[in-house]
């Protein structure tokens, strides 16, 4: 039975519940100084997962600490209220593959895909929320984008899924213009509608997110969310992979995804919005051969990219709307850019 943000058993949860949430550090509570029982009790980064990483081990690090001259860290119960509330019913799906143009109708960004035997167990980044406004001539009532990483969702896998992690951007143009933003979870599974769990971490245009997801086994993967300029740290939580699936490893993503309504299929995705300033930096990922704890980086260097595109009628035509660019730094980015019509 999931565990609610207070570390008590919460029976009101549903039977189908996929979160269990760890117990949320004290008020007090510095984990750039706790010991490693400390960390692993509070579902945080410990040393033991840093390995020879130096990339990864930096970015863990960096997680567990305030900014440089910051207030010190608080800690957020992940569900607000304790049960979980179930955000605008909108579905993500997979990106379709293409070749040799890497391109999609719902997806921009990039992704990772261990060689030799490798399973990814981790994926981490940071990336700032971008604003989000109104496309030039654009008339929708409703325009809405999905920034986020996440494992397994870029080709067809044997129960293959997809748990990711991110912010959704929301532009309502009726009556008045209002954008909303937000922090969010989803377990996302081929042909299964499976609601968004909507996060209490307070997200607004402009703030720094850092994200980690630890595969534990193909059954557990673990979520640790930060808004980096509130100095705010989200209770830790374990996803349980949805019955009769696993985590595979095969892929690890970082998107700026349109999602679409529950119900449609993936085939009437919301119009993308107009959006500024994202870009996701400390893109990482880590892979294991299973047997051998030793674990290896990937970075953007040997990233894919994906631009996302449209499907005009009036004339019938296809137009890229967003793009991904790797700077490879030092540090590195992945630059994504809205393209206007």
């Amino acid at each position: 039975m999931a565990r609610n943000p207070t570390g008590e058993t919460a029976d009101a949860l549903p039977r189908n519940a996929a979160l269990e949430f760890y117990p949320l550090p004290p008020e007090d509570f510095d984990p750039a100084a706790a010991s490693d029982a400390d960390l692993e009790h509070f579902g945080l980064p410990t040393p033991m997962e840093f390995g020879g990483n130096p990339a990864a081990t930096a970015f863990r690090r960096a997680f567990l600490q305030r900014r440089e001259g910051g207030a010190a860290l608080r800690f957020l119960p992940a569900l607000e209220p304790a049960v979980p509330t179930v955000m605008e019913l909108v579905i993500a799906f997979a990106a379709p593959q293409t070749r040799p143009a890497q391109k999609s109708l719902n997806w921009s960004g990039g992704y990772v895909t261990p060689r030799d035997g490798r399973s990814l167990i981790s994926v981490m980044a940071n990336w700032t929320v971008p604003a989000v406004d109104r496309p030039a001539n654009g008339n929708a009532a409703e325009y809405q984008s999905s920034t986020w990483i996440g494992l397994d969702g870029q080709k067809f896998y044997l129960d293959s899924s997809l748990p990711q992690v991110g912010t959704g951007q929301k532009l309502l143009n009726r009556p008045i213009p209002e954008a909303k933003y937000s922090a969010w979870f989803q377990w996302w599974v081929r042909g299964r509608h499976l609601p968004l769990w909507e996060l209490a971490l307070p997200v607004k245009a402009g703030d720094e997110i850092s994200a980690i997801l630890t595969v534990f086994d193909e059954r557990i993967v673990r979520c640790n969310l930060k808004n980096v300029s509130r100095d705010i740290v989200l209770q830790a939580f374990d996803a349980l992979v949805p019955e009769g699936l696993r985590v595979s490893g095969a892929t690890a993503e970082w998107i700026m995804e349109r999602p679409s309504p529950m119900g449609t299929d993936g085939w009437e995705a919301y119009e993308l919005p107009a959006y500024t300033g994202l870009g996701f930096t400390a893109c990482l990922a880590e892979s294991v051969v299973p047997g051998n704890p030793e674990r290896q980086e990937h970075d953007l260097e040997g990233a894919r990219l994906l631009r996302m595109y449209e499907l005009d009628r009036n004339p019938a035509s296809v137009r890229t709307i967003s793009t991904a660019q790797r700077d490879l730094g030092p540090p590195q980015k992945l630059v994504m850019s809205h393209v206007a019509s």
